[in-house]
C-alpha cells in the first residue's frame, strides 16, 4: 500500500496537476486554515508525529501551533453563528454553550438559508482538510511535511515547464496534491506507529480503556472536549457533564467549517468562496461548481444534482448549503 500511494498515487496527481496547470489559479476560496495534531506519541497528547495550527492570510505568514489534546489556543477560539441557519435565535455561541434547536422559516438569501451552522475561529472562516493540513506542517517546518511538499513542486515543476511554489497548493489542483502528499506520508507514520503498537504489547501493556478503569465524574459540572484530524479535516466534540450526565453535547465536523454560510460579518464560508473567479464552460450545466465549489473539499454527502439555469447559480449554492446542512444536522441527532 505504501509503494502504491509514493509510487503511483502521488506521481500521478503530480502529472495530472502540471497538465492542468492552469487551474493551478483557480479555488483558493478562504486562505485561513486550521488543522489539529495527530498520531499522538504519548499519552499525555503533547506530542505528535502530525503537527496542527492556524494559519490567516494567502501569504502563510501567521502561524500559530495547536500544541496539545488540552490546548487552550483552540479550546477558547471556536463559536459557532447560526444568522444564516435554520436553529432559533441569531446568536453566535462557544459550542459548550449552543443548542441544536431547528426553525425552518422557508429558503430567505438574506436571511435563514441553511441546516448548516458557521464554525468560526477566532471570529474567521478557517478552511479544513488536507491543504490546511499540509500548509500548517510546512509553514511550521515539520520535516516530512517540507519532504513530500518540496518533492511535489519540484516535479510539477520540471513537468509544467515553469518553476511553481507552496502558494499553488491553494487552488483546486492543490487540494488533491494535498490530499495526496499527506497520503504519502501516512503511508510512512502509519507502519511506524503499527511498529510501537506491537512493541507496546511486547511489554504488556494490553489495557483496553476504559475497560479495567472506567471514569468516574464528580459531582457539579465540568467541560471536555476532543479533537481529531480527520482525512477531511479538524473534527472536534464538545461536551458539558452535570453530576455525571451528559447536559449538553455539540461536535463541530469538518463538512460544517467547509460548507460554513455566511455570519454575522458578511465573511463568506470556504465552499462559496472557492468559487470566486472560477471560469464556467457551459454556464446552463456548471459542474465547476462540484469540482471546485464542493468536490474538491470531500464532503461525506451526497445528494441529486439536476440540470441548472444560469439565473439560478445562486440558488444552487444554497441549494448545497440546505442539502449538506440537513445531513448535519439529522447526523447530529
Amino acid at each position: 500500500m505504501r509503494r502504491f500511494v509514493q509510487e503511483v498515487y502521488l506521481p500521478d496527481v503530480i502529472a495530472i496537476g502540471a497538465l492542468y496547470k492552469d487551474w493551478l489559479a483557480y479555488g483558493k476560496g478562504v486562505t485561513n486554515y486550521l488543522a489539529v495534531p495527530d498520531l499522538p506519541l504519548n499519552s499525555r497528547g503533547t506530542a505528535f508525529d502530525l503537527p496542527g495550527g492556524t494559519i490567516f492570510g494567502a501569504e502563510l505568514r501567521d502561524f500559530t501551533p495547536i500544541i496539545s489534546f488540552n490546548d487552550k489556543y483552540f479550546r477558547d477560539n471556536v463559536a459557532e453563528p447560526v444568522v444564516h441557519s435554520w436553529y432559533k435565535g441569531d446568536w453566535t455561541r462557544h459550542p459548550w454553550n449552543e443548542d441544536t434547536v431547528p426553525d425552518y422559516t422557508d429558503f430567505n438569501e438574506k436571511g435563514k438559508y441553511s441546516w448548516a451552522k458557521a464554525p468560526r475561529f477566532n471570529g474567521q472562516p478557517m478552511q479544513v482538510g488536507p491543504l490546511s493540513a499540509v500548509l500548517a506542517g510546512y509553514v511550521g517546518g515539520h520535516k516530512a511535511t517540507r519532504k513530500w511538499v518540496d518533492l511535489t513542486l519540484k516535479r510539477i515543476s520540471k513537468l509544467a515547464g515553469v518553476k511553481v511554489e507552496t502558494k499553488i497548493l491553494q487552488s483546486t489542483p492543490g487540494r488533491h496534491l494535498s490530499r495526496a502528499i499527506r497520503a504519502a506520508m501516512i503511508a510512512d507514520f502509519g507502519l511506524k506507529h503499527l511498529d510501537l503498537l506491537v512493541k507496546n504489547i511486547g511489554m504488556g501493556d494490553l489495557e483496553i480503556y476504559p475497560y479495567k478503569n472506567p471514569p468516574t465524574f464528580p459531582d457539579g459540572e465540568i467541560r471536555g472536549f476532543g479533537f481529531h484530524e480527520a482525512p477531511r479535516g479538524t473534527l472536534s466534540h464538545w461536551v458539558v457533564i452535570q453530576d455525571g450526565r451528559i447536559k449538553n453535547y455539540q461536535s463541530v465536523v469538518p463538512s460544517t467549517w467547509n460548507v460554513s454560510p455566511r455570519c454575522a460579518k458578511d465573511f463568506m464560508g470556504p465552499y462559496e468562496s472557492s468559487l470566486e473567479g472560477n471560469p464556467v464552460a457551459q454556464p446552463e450545466r456548471p459542474l465547476e461548481v462540484l469540482r471546485t465549489g464542493i468536490y474538491i473539499h470531500y464532503p461525506p454527502i451526497t445528494t441529486k444534482w439536476a440540470e441548472f439555469k444560469p439565473q439560478y447559480s445562486m440558488a444552487t449554492l444554497r441549494y448545497w448549503h440546505f442539502c449538506a446542512g440537513y445531513f448535519l444536522y439529522a447526523h447530529s441527532l
